[in-house]
């Protein structure tokens, strides 16, 4: 990746020269500043009938984008009792069971705690990272309906799913495709098995930054066409 040392190359009289370099200063990516992907799994019945379907499985994945390159991206997962079946078409979905609830989930408390104590001693940014909306809000909402604080995520979210449509559909492109299917388009594997909450918040943030360095480089390019000019 370029640096901004490479811009004193540039042959342009003192004061121009300055000006640029001042302007460009801001064109630069934090690659050391974290995010965080947030996916749930829910309990949900095949024809989607449920309102307000309980959240089974919480994954998070946590990095920067040297944690990317370096394919150092941290993960992590939680279950939560929905205090009912499975539903058979999850458990083909997702490979979640009533066993794995009884044996595995934890207390609502525990995983606010502790992804707050992630966000906090990882110096997050702010929204998280996901694939479609509404997640941030699903999870906050079962923290609430338990009285439990959870100051994070703002009321926004970084939504990689909207950013990956409309680079398809300005390059023509099928948009209607899944998460494994856009990391294929981006020239990327899925890693792990599709539909557990931390594989898909892990390949969620991979597709992040690889949409973002993209970006960064477009506007690399589109800055020393001006420059050029």
């Amino acid at each position: 990746m370029a640096s901004y040392k490479d811009y004193k190359k540039i042959p342009k009289k003192d004061g121009e020269k300055s000006k640029i370099l001042s302007n460009n200063r801001k064109l630069f990516m934090d690659i050391n500043k974290k995010y965080l992907a947030l996916d749930l799994e829910l309990n949900n019945a095949e024809d989607n009938s449920i309102s307000k379907p309980k959240i089974i499985q919480v994954g998070i994945a946590i990095g920067n984008f040297n944690d990317y390159q370096n394919d150092n991206l941290l993960s992590q997962k939680w279950y939560l009792n929905p205090e009912e079946p499975i539903f058979e078409f999850i458990t083909n979905l997702t490979g979640i069971t009533d066993d794995d609830i009884v044996s595995n989930a934890v207390p609502h408390a525990q995983v606010a705690f502790e992804i707050g104590t992630l966000i906090k001693s990882q110096e997050c940014f702010v929204n998280p990272v996901v694939w479609g909306g509404g997640d941030s809000t699903e999870l906050k909402s079962e923290f609430k309906d338990r009285s439990i604080s959870f100051p994070f995520f703002g009321r926004r979210w970084i939504d990689v799913k909207t950013w990956f449509l409309l680079n398809a559909l300005a390059n023509g492109k099928n948009p209607n495709i899944g998460l494994s299917s856009a990391l294929t388009a981006c020239r990327l594997k899925f890693k792990g098995i599709p539909h557990r909450a931390d594989d898909d918040a892990l390949n969620t943030l991979r597709l992040f930054f690889e949409l973002l360095n993209r970006q960064y480089k477009m506007h690399q390019l589109l800055t020393s066409a001006k420059q050029i000019i």
